[in-house]
């Protein structure tokens, strides 16, 4: 697929495009769309239609929200939740065995397996369905051309806004008469002295300066992009590309975080952190910088941490510069994979599928995903402001019953916190927006040949990094595993996306 100059800058300016949802969703128990297709025909029962997506936290309770999604559709909705760790093999296990529920969320994007599922027949063309939607049809036409197979469309995309957060303790710096970092050093500063010199004023060393997981994963991204690593691959100097994993700004960002660690300014315990246990450190009050939150996180952040402190004070900055000015975050192409249909689904249950996406990616949907049911889940106040009712909100999975999402950089903003806290996070998107750092291949289709490899490319690249930021590993072993990662698949992958990237400039 060859993308013009024009069109890479559609795709890389896709999460600034305005629309007015949010989104969360479900599945169903009951096994493939065929089964319900032969009662389809029958106008005196409701469509029953399913749903399959990764749970990121409560399961959604058949409750008032619930109802009035079924209402607003016409259907008998039935949810597949799985747990985001389970759903890759679950997603694959469903669709070799030809039981894919009405909708399912495809993840991946780009993937040559899609492509492969697409072509043999596993998932039902779209085009005629899109045309007639309310929502839907108003994506960016440059989204709707990138998932195109062959000129046809087999998903619908969901919209994916780049919402990356860097947070900090404001009270901490002011403890100890830091300014707000700015450049790699003043991070590194900072850090050091959140983990070393009380800035809880609470007479104990109980403090960490940045929290991490044991994966580091997306946590240190803003880290790699102010070292100039690249997103997924970088354009050397010579013009051809190297991947990230393998370049020597990668070993010299692992070395700097290397001498951090040793420093004390990185929780000694991220090799056995969870996400969760990552959370619950820094919602504890007691980290001090954590690079890889998210916006729409943030009030979850700063209303747990109040309990625990009421003092505390967490802010959202800019991420780090590096010394030749690079900062940012990686940026993708405005979506988080796509919903695809059983090709084997009734026409009729088919279109019921895309009237239920399609009514998640309104307005109505969007305000029911935020704060659930008046006089159930919330209550308005004098003021205009939303109040949420105890925890039912929560209890409820609200957040995960609509899962299609809106092409929207506010739909971040969490309507039912205090204004200062909607202010905080309308101002992070607006800076996040301007600092994506686009890969120079996201355009790339890898060949199932290559992409064969990548698990266990990426297994050998996140345990060196483990061994180099710890001290087990050294400059010299990055080299070592710079060779063995082209030994083991590594080489033809680069080989095929440099010839695909020759083709893109002809």
């Amino acid at each position: 697929m060859k993308v013009s100059g024009k069109r890479w800058k559609q795709i890389s300016s896709l999460a600034l495009v305005t629309a007015l949802v949010t989104v969360t969703g479900c599945g169903d128990k009951s096994g493939g769309a065929g089964k319900e297709g032969a009662a389809s025909g029958d106008s005196g029962k409701k469509q029953k239609i399913s749903m399959m997506y990764p749970l990121y936290g409560n399961p959604p309770q058949k409750t008032e929200v619930w109802k009035k999604m079924e209402e607003a559709v016409g259907i008998e909705y039935e949810s597949m939740a799985i747990p985001s760790a389970q759903y890759p093999e679950k997603l694959k296990a469903s669709i070799a065995a030809n039981s894919l529920p009405d909708i399912t969320h495809y993840m991946s994007f780009p993937d040559p397996n899609f492509t492969q599922y697409a072509k043999q027949g596993a998932f039902l063309q779209l085009d005629d369905y899109i045309k007639d939607t309310k929502n839907l049809k108003n994506l960016p036409q440059s989204m709707w051309d990138f998932i195109k197979i062959d000129g046809k469309t087999y998903g619908i995309p969901r919209p994916a806004q780049m919402e990356r957060a860097v947070v900090i303790r404001k009270d901490w710096l002011d403890n100890l008469g830091l300014p707000i970092p700015k450049t790699l050093d003043e991070f590194y500063n900072t850090a050091v002295k959140f983990a070393k010199n009380d800035p809880d004023k609470n007479g104990k060393e109980d403090t960490v300066g940045i929290v991490l997981n044991q994966t580091l994963g997306y946590h240190l991204d803003p880290v790699f992009m102010a070292f100039d690593t690249g997103n997924g691959w970088r354009k050397m100097e010579d013009g051809t590309l190297m991947n990230s994993a393998i370049t020597p700004q990668r070993k010299e960002a692992l070395m700097w975080l290397a001498k951090l660690y040793k420093d004390g300014g990185i929780d000694k315990n991220f090799t056995v952190m969870k996400d969760n246990q990552m959370w619950e450190t820094l919602e504890s009050g007691k980290a001090g910088i954590f690079f890889g939150a998210q916006t729409s996180d943030y009030s979850r952040f700063v209303t747990n941490l109040k309990k625990v402190d009421p003092k505390a004070e967490l802010i959202m900055i800019a991420p780090p510069v590096g010394k030749d000015g690079k900062t940012g975050f990686p940026d993708g192409v405005g979506m988080f994979g796509q919903f695809v249909l059983p090709a084997n689904i009734s026409k009729e249950k088919a279109k019921k599928a895309i009237e239920l996406l399609d009514w998640q990616a309104g307005q109505e949907a969007h305000l029911l995903r935020k704060v659930g049911v008046e006089g159930v889940h919330h209550k308005k106040n004098a003021d205009g402001t939303i109040e949420m009712i105890g925890d039912k909100y929560a209890q409820d999975g609200i957040a995960y019953l609509i899962w299609n999402v809106p092409n929207d950089p506010l739909v971040s903003v969490p309507l039912s916190a205090p204004k200062d806290i909607q202010e905080a996070v309308k101002n992070n998107l607006t800076v996040v927006s301007k600092l994506g750092v686009v890969s120079p291949a996201v355009a790339y289709m890898p060949s199932t040949n290559v992409s064969k490899n990548f698990a266990d490319l990426d297994q050998l690249m996140r345990g060196l990094s483990v061994k180099m930021v710890i001290g087990e590993a050294t400059d010299k072993d990055f080299d070592k595993f710079a060779a063995e990662w082209n030994k083991r698949g590594g080489e033809g992958w680069t080989k095929e996306v440099n010839e695909w990237y020759k083709q893109q400039k002809k």
